[in-house]
């Protein structure tokens, strides 16, 4: 994160301009198609932190996490569409699907790592995809989606001021997502996903509970990413099997490559430029999963730790330099005072 934002001095001030620019965008964006891009934008953004917790902080392979993004979009329209409740307490009921998915998808993985773990959590999402897809009762929609229940309410039915409610609405879910990751990654508990990450065995012999924090580390990031599944099946008004496929498993890893695993800020530049590549390139589904695939190629030999790290890399190269250049200015000044504090002591 602070190579991203640079210099401490500077970083309250660009944080304050980066709300301001995020609160204001609604009203500077006239174009209702790009603030939709935002939304989806924002909805990527919160899926790709809670991934970044399981994946990149725990080091865990679980690509069954498409899965919980939509059991949370599931559950949330089915509780809208059964209850007739308000679909604010479905996104809780969402991101709490997600969560005990979570729960439930990490003890069979408790003993597994890297292509194993990986394996089984693929083929979780898979069978879940294919129970959804299946459905004959009506009940998920199959292969069609589920739809027929309604959004978010904003006391309105004016279409701008729907869609601003949206884009706050996903840009609170994402900075509480943020504030909630920076909280964990900072405690105990994130510096226990560390320890398991880099030696299991060593954490594990000195008390760090591989179960325990496994257990925490899926059901953690399964409720944010129910939060994002239910905010995006209320924005779009469907949800389908598609969303947890292989073409948005391709984009969202990528995202998490190009901006850095295990990084705060890794989410936010990777999802940033991803999301421009797949607007520039909307028009054109073929060329744009080649571009994806080549961008993750390219990631992978040339920055394989990713933009956020290599940015940081940078930096920490360019304060050794200026350190090294002060340094040196320092020994040339106190070289140049000797023969003048000589000369006055002979005088």
């Amino acid at each position: 994160m602070n190579a991203i934002l640079g210099r401490p001095r500077l970083r309250p001030a660009l944080i304050t301009a980066l709300a301001l620019i995020a609160l204001m965008t609604p009203w500077v964006i006239k174009s209702s198609y790009l603030l939709g891009v935002l939304i989806l934008g924002l909805i990527w953004l919160t899926l790709n932190q809670s991934w970044n917790l399981v994946l990149g902080v725990s080091g865990v392979w679980n690509f069954g996490h498409l899965a919980l993004y939509a059991v949370g979009g599931y559950a949330g329209g089915l509780f809208s569409l059964h209850t007739g409740l308000s679909s604010w307490i479905g996104l809780l009921v969402g991101g709490l699907a997600a969560g005990a998915g979570g729960v439930l998808l990490a003890i069979p993985s408790l003993r597994l790592r890297g292509i194993y773990a990986a394996l089984l959590t693929f083929s979780f999402a898979y069978v879940i995809q294919l129970v959804i897809t299946s459905d004959r009762s009506g009940l998920t929609g199959g292969s069609f989606g589920l739809t027929g229940y309604h959004g978010l309410a904003f006391g309105t039915t004016d279409a701008t001021a729907v869609a601003h409610g949206y884009y706050w609405t996903a840009l609170a879910v994402t900075l509480v997502t943020a504030a909630a990751m920076l909280l964990v990654t900072r405690s105990p508990m994130g510096l226990a996903f560390v320890a398991l990450r880099e030696n299991a065995p060593l954490a594990a012999a000195r008390g760090i509970s591989p179960i325990t924090y496994q257990v925490l580390s899926f059901g953690i990031s399964g409720f944010f990413a129910g939060l994002a599944g239910a905010l995006y099946a209320y924005y779009f008004g469907v949800i389908t099997p598609t969303v947890m496929g292989l073409g948005p498993m391709t984009i969202f890893v990528t995202m998490m490559v190009v901006g850095g695993l295990g990084t705060l800020s890794g989410p936010f530049v990777g999802t940033a430029l991803i999301l421009a590549v797949q607007t520039a390139l909307e028009g054109y589904p073929q060329a744009r999963l080649i571009v994806l695939g080549a961008v993750l190629v390219a990631m992978v030999v040339i920055m394989p730790r990713g933009i956020v790290d290599a940015v940081g890399a940078i930096n920490r190269r360019i304060e050794r330099w200026v350190a090294e250049g002060e340094e040196a200015e320092d020994e040339a000044d106190d070289r140049a005072g000797e023969p003048v504090q000589t000369m006055a002591g002979r005088a």
